[in-house]
This record gives C-alpha cells, structure tokens and sequence, in this order.
C-alpha cells in the first residue's frame, strides 16, 4: 500500500471516529483505536465510499480489520 493512500484513509477515520491522525497506521483497528467502533466503521466505509468513489461490498467490509486492510482494499479497487 502506497503513503499516500494509508495518509488519506488515516484523515477519513480520524474525522469520524475523533482518533488524532498521528495515532493512526496500518496496524489501528476497531476496538483498540479510540473512537473506532462498529458505528465509526460504518461511518468510516460510507466516507471512503464517498470521497474515493468507490463501492464496498458487505463481504468486503467484513474481512477489513485494519487500517492496512482498507488501504490494500482501496487500492485493489482502484487499480492500484
């Protein structure tokens, strides 16, 4: 996964789940990042949705555990 990509994810999710953004790298996951829920997941999904244009299916949220997770997801999506 590029910097770049795990940067601007690491921006979404620190806007929805109030976690600072230098906190925040490939190993943050729900539950032990502060802020991150299941509801801050859902949020953090329709965010990356919306800014990268781009659709997550529910099997593929399923399988995201990381912060690393969504980047390669994201990545993979956009032909990167």
């Amino acid at each position: 996964m590029t910097q770049g990509t795990l940067e601007r994810l690491a921006a979404l999710l620190a806007d929805v789940c109030g976690a600072p953004v230098s906190s925040l790298g490939p190993t943050s996951a729900p539950g032990v990042t502060p802020g991150w829920d299941s509801v801050a997941m859902l949020g953090f999904i329709a965010a990356v949705e919306d800014e990268l244009a781009i659709a997550i299916t529910t099997d593929e949220a399923l399988k995201i555990k990381t912060l690393g997770d969504m980047a390669a997801l994201v990545e993979a999506k956009r032909g990167g």
